[in-house]
C-alpha cells in the first residue's frame, strides 16, 4: 500500500519518557519479545527503526530477549524465526486490511498481515509490490507458519488498517462499522488462528514501547487497563464491540485527534479486556480507563495501600483518603470512617492523599501499619487490598460498632 505520508510528523513529536525496569512473567521465565521492520521506502524505513528500537529498550530493560528482524533483512525466513516461541511479536510497517478500497474480494494470503522483503529485494529498504521488492504475507501465511509462545500478544505499530482507520492519502471518512471490520479481520489470524490472548493496534509515537512496558511491568493488569494506560487515551473516543469471530473477546475503537487535529481511529483493541498478560482473567476488572471515585450509598469501593505513619499519630490505626471524598489533616477531632476488607473497623481520617486519582492505579485510601493489621490479615508486604469505605459510619454502629454480617458483606 502507499506510504504514511504524515509519518515524518513523528520526528517532530515529544517522546514519552519510560518507567523503571522489572522483569516480568516470573524471574524464572524470560520474555520473549520480537520485533519486526518491514520496508516502507528510504525516507520511512529509518524512522520505523527508531520506533522499533524505541520498544527493544523497553523490554531489554525490563529483562526479556529481544530478536530483531528489520528490513532489509525482514524476510520471511528471518521473520518466522524471530516470531518462534515469543511472547509479544511488534510489526511496524506496510499494511492492507479488510474492508480496503482496492478489492471487493480480499485475499486473505495478502491482507490483514505483515508487508516484508519481497522476492525481488535488493538488499535496501525498497517498498514496491509491482517489482516484487515487497511482498505481503497475509493472515493465512501467519497462521499456517508462525509459532509464537502460547497466549502471546500481537502488537501493530503505524501500520495501515490494523487500528481501524485507513489511509490518510485517500481521505476516507471511516466509518465505525467499517473500523470495527478492519480490527477484527486484522486480529482473526493472532487471536483466533494462533491463540493470542491480545492484539493492540497503535499509530502512537513509540505508542508501542508504552505498551510493551506496561505490559512488561504489570503482567497482573487486565488488557483493558493496559489499553487505558496510554498517555494519549481519551475515554470519550472508547467504543466497544463483541470481536465477533471469538466469543468472550471484545473489539475496542479509540476515535480521537492526533496528527495535525485529524480525528480518526489511531488505537485498538482486540481480546478479553479482563485477561492479562500474566495468564489470569480479572472478573469485573475496570475497563476503559480508572476506576470511578465516587460514593454510592456513601460507600466507596477499591483499592487501598499502605503509608507511613503521620507525625503525632504514630502507631496508631489511622487513615489518610482522596480529598475528593473528605481526606484531609484534621484542624480538630478527625473525622471517623469505616474500613472494611476482612473486618470492619472505624478509622480516624488524619491526612490526605494524592492516590493516583484518575488513573488505573487510583487507591480510595492509604492505611497505616496498624489499621492494615485491623482490617485484615493478608501481610502488609502485599501492599494493596480491596477494601470498602463507609463515608457515614453512623449508620453502620450496631452497639459496641460495625458488623460485616451486618452490612450484607
Amino acid at each position: 500500500m502507499l506510504h504514511r505520508t504524515w509519518i515524518p510528523l513523528l520526528l517532530c513529536l515529544v517522546a514519552l519518557g519510560l518507567v523503571l525496569p522489572s522483569t516480568a512473567r516470573g524471574a524464572e521465565t524470560v520474555t520473549r519479545v520480537a520485533i519486526i521492520v518491514g520496508p516502507v521506502g528510504e525516507e520511512l524505513t529509518p524512522v520505523y527503526i527508531g520506533l522499533a528500537e524505541a520498544a527493544a529498550l523497553a523490554a531489554e530493560s525490563r529483562g526479556a530477549v529481544v530478536a530483531r528482524a528489520y528490513s532489509p533483512a525482514a524476510n520471511p525466513a528471518n521473520v518466522l524465526h524471530a516470531v518462534d516461541g515469543a511472547n509479544i511479536v511488534l510489526y511496524l510497517g506496510h499494511g492492507v486490511g479488510t474492508p480496503n478500497p482496492y478489492s471487493d474480494s480480499p485475499d486473505p494470503a495478502a491482507t490483514n498481515g505483515w508487508g516484508l522483503q519481497g522476492p525481488n529485494a535488493r538488499g535496501d529498504h525498497a517498498d514496491s509490490w509491482a517489482d516484487g521488492t515487497l511482498a505481503y504475507y497475509g493472515e493465512a501465511w501467519i497462521t499456517a507458519n508462525a509459532r509464537p509462545a502460547p497466549g502471546w500478544v500481537m502488537i501493530y505499530s503505524n501500520a495501515c488498517y490494523a487500528p481501524g482507520a485507513g489511509e490518510p492519502q485517500l481521505a476516507e471518512q471511516v466509518s465505525p462499522e467499517t473500523a470495527a471490520t478492519r480490527v477484527t479481520t486484522y486480529s482473526r489470524a493472532p487471536l483466533v488462528g494462533l491463540g493470542a490472548s491480545a492484539y493492540f493496534a497503535t499509530d502512537f509515537y513509540e505508542g508501542a514501547a508504552r505498551l510493551i512496558g506496561t505490559l512488561l511491568d504489570r503482567p497482573d493488569l487486565p488488557y483493558g487497563q493496559v489499553f487505558a494506560a496510554e498517555p494519549h487515551f481519551d475515554a470519550a473516543g472508547l467504543t466497544t464491540a463483541p470481536h465477533g469471530l471469538l466469543s468472550g473477546s471484545e473489539v475496542w475503537l479509540h476515535r480521537s485527534a492526533y496528527f495535525d487535529g485529524r480525528v480518526d481511529y489511531w488505537y485498538a483493541f482486540g481480546g478479553n479486556p479482563n485477561a492479562t498478560f500474566g495468564g489470569s482473567i480479572v472478573p469485573g476488572a475496570v475497563r476503559g480507563g480508572a476506576p470511578p471515585l465516587v460514593a454510592t450509598a456513601g460507600v466507596v469501593t477499591g483499592i487501598a495501600s499502605h503509608y507511613a505513619e503521620n507525625p503525632g499519630w504514630e502507631g496508631l490505626a489511622t487513615v489518610a483518603l482522596p480529598a475528593e471524598i473528605g481526606g484531609g489533616i484534621p484542624s480538630g477531632e478527625p473525622m471517623t470512617v469505616v474500613i472494611c476488607a476482612d473486618r470492619c473497623v472505624p478509622l480516624p481520617v488524619v491526612d490526605a492523599c494524592p492516590c493516583y486519582v484518575g488513573t488505573i492505579d487510583q487507591r480510595v485510601a492509604n492505611l497505616s501499619s496498624a489499621a492494615w493489621a485491623a482490617i485484615t490479615d493478608r501481610p502488609l508486604s502485599d501492599g494493596l487490598v480491596e477494601v470498602q469505605v463507609h463515608l457515614r459510619p453512623g449508620t453502620l454502629m450496631d452497639g459496641g460498632g460495625p458488623d460485616r454480617a451486618g452490612l450484607g458483606l
